[in-house]
This record gives structure tokens, C-alpha cells and sequence, in this order.
């Protein structure tokens, strides 16, 4: 009699050996890292949750967490605290299906003081420089608009004076008789430095060298060329040219 029931409780344990081989198969590692969310930075000392049955936590010291988790449906959250205040936040709904490794990485983000963050505020964190960037983009091309129009306006204006004042000069025209002016003398005050060029040629008798006229003043070659070619073209002095140089001759303008 022992014999027999022995043997059944030996068939029955063959019989849920495939069934418990299945479900330790299906069995899953999630892991991941826990990140802040706009320097994307590892926090440490997270505290990650799963509502398993029973459910399982972790301490996240070095920004990673694992879990074991059966096939079904789970939520993932992350809470990051400073002195007994919540700080930073994260929930991840995952769906295990067969074994093997999933990587869930949490990105948390601020928790405000009445409550934890809505899907409403991340969809507004997240995008908040790429906001910025289109608003600013947009008032510079509406300040742009505004000041095109502007000029715009400015020139019809003046053109507009323009025309009328040139057409009531038109209807008045009297016949003024033409005024020859006289030629005037130069009156232009005369540079410093063209004046001590001819003060140099004067010294040395009228006649002068363009290589020795360089050694005995403080300009630049190119300098002292564009001087003599403006005096030359004023009529005060005249070049000639003797082998690989110029002779420079004060010219007399009496």
C-alpha cells in the first residue's frame, strides 16, 4: 500500500516538474541606471521600487539597480531624496513577457512641493529650450518685419516730399542768367609733411636724390614715393629718372 502511494506522489512531482521548469524559465533580469534629468548625471542613492508580488526595492548606491521579475505587467518607479525631501522623480511601466535581460534606464525628473510631476509638466520640461530657441527666433523676425516696414514708410515719406516740393518748384521757375565763377587760388591748407619734403630739397639747393631725400627723413619708402608724386602732380617739383634712381628738381613757380 505505501509502495503504491509512493508511487503516485512520484508521478504527481514528474507530472509539475515541466510546469515549474517553465515558469523558473520565464523568470527576467531588468536593470538599468538612474539619471538626472537635464545633466544627465548617475544618481546615487535612488531608491527604485517594483510592485512585484512581493514586491522588491533596492538602493541604487552607484546609480544601477536589478530586479527578477516573472512574466506579467509591472511599474518601475524611482524616488531620489535630500533630508527626508523628495527631490526627483521617475515611473516606467514595463511588461515582461519571456526571460532574458531588459534595460529600463530612468530618467528622473523635479518633484514639486504639492505633488509628484504630471505627464503635462515633463512634456513642458523636456522641450524647454527648444521653446526658447523658437520664441526668440520668432521675435527677432518680427522685430525684423516691424523695421523693414519701417523703412519702407520712411522712403514713401521722403519721396513723396520730395515730389512735391520739386513740383512746386517747377510751376515758379524764373530765368536766372548764367554766373561764370572766377577760378579761385588754392587756398587748401598745405600738408605738414609736403612741406617738409620741399624743405629738404630747398636745403640741398633745389636738387635732391630720391634715395638721399629717404635717408634724411622719417617716412617709408612707399611714404615718400606717394609724397613726391602728389608734389609732382601739384607742380612743385619734377623726377627723373638717372640709372636704378630718381633725381627730384624743385621747380620754379614764378
Amino acid at each position: 500500500m505505501k509502495t503504491r502511494y509512493s508511487i503516485l506522489f512520484l508521478f504527481i512531482l514528474l507530472s509539475m516538474l515541466p510546469t515549474a521548469m517553465a515558469v523558473a524559465n520565464s523568470s527576467a533580469t531588468v536593470h538599468g541606471a538612474t539619471y538626472e534629468w537635464n545633466t544627465f548625471e548617475p544618481l546615487e542613492n535612488t531608491i527604485i521600487a517594483v510592485n512585484s508580488t512581493p514586491s522588491q526595492s533596492v538602493v541604487a548606491k552607484y546609480g544601477t539597480y536589478s530586479f527578477d521579475l516573472n512574466s506579467g505587467s509591472y511599474t518601475i518607479t524611482a524616488k531620489y531624496s535630500d533630508n527626508d525631501t523628495l527631490i526627483y522623480f521617475a515611473e516606467e511601466d514595463i511588461v515582461i513577457t519571456d526571460a532574458g535581460n531588459y534595460v529600463i534606464d530612468l530618467l528622473l525628473y523635479p518633484a514639486y512641493s504639492e505633488g509628484l510631476i504630471t505627464e503635462e509638466d515633463l512634456a513642458e520640461i523636456a522641450p524647454i529650450e527648444e521653446s526658447s530657441v523658437a520664441s526668440e527666433k520668432k521675435n527677432q523676425s518680427s522685430i525684423g518685419i516691424y523695421s523693414i516696414a519701417a523703412i519702407m514708410l520712411a522712403l514713401i515719406a521722403i519721396g513723396g516730399y520730395s515730389f512735391v516740393h520739386k513740383k512746386k518748384g517747377t510751376d515758379h521757375v524764373t530765368y536766372q542768367p548764367e554766373v561764370v565763377a572766377e577760378p579761385e587760388e588754392d587756398n587748401e591748407e598745405f600738408p605738414s609733411d609736403l612741406q617738409e619734403v620741399l624743405d629738404i630739397i630747398v636745403a640741398n639747393g633745389g636738387r635732391i636724390t630720391q634715395k638721399d631725400l629717404r635717408s634724411r627723413i622719417r617716412y617709408s619708402e612707399g611714404k615718400v614715393s606717394l609724397m613726391l608724386s602728389e608734389l609732382e602732380a601739384k607742380g612743385y617739383v619734377e623726377k627723373f629718372r638717372k640709372g636704378r634712381g630718381n633725381v627730384i628738381i624743385l621747380k620754379d613757380r614764378k
